[in-house]
């Protein structure tokens, strides 16, 4: 199989919250940031209906490693995998990044490789 990535993604285990695009703005379940690169990343989450995410937008909200502050990834999903009963991954792409988001992508992408489980003390199974 090609590997159709253009560029190289870290793994990641950060737990977080994730809001689909269409759903209430009361709902954040919980979801698990697997991997992430300056370009996207993968996420998963339970969704009882994979075939209708591509294309939705995703914001996931991640603490930082100091719980002082919370960092927010928002792009659209661009294809989703069931990898379980009920749980998806998807694979996520930033879209419309201005120049100071982008560096601080590149930010995040950088700190990964230094050390990928920022909030490891929080990760869980995603069920």
């Amino acid at each position: 199989m090609e590997d159709r990535r253009q560029t190289l993604r870290q793994s990641v285990r950060w737990l977080g919250n994730c809001h689909l695009e269409g759903e209430s703005l009361n709902e954040w379940p919980s979801c698990r940031v697997v991997d992430i690169s300056i370009l996207g990343l993968g996420v998963m989450f339970r969704h009882r209906r994979p075939s209708e995410l591509v294309g939705r937008c995703l914001s996931v909200e991640v603490p930082a490693p100091t719980d002082s502050l919370t960092i927010r990834l928002e792009g659209q999903i661009k294809n989703a995998t069931t990898i379980s009963s009920g749980t998806v991954r998807v694979g996520v792409e930033f879209v419309g990044l201005t120049e100071e988001e982008r560096a601080i992508a590149t930010v995040l992408d950088a700190l990964t490789e230094a050390d990928p489980t920022p909030n490891a003390q929080r990760v869980q199974n995603v069920r």
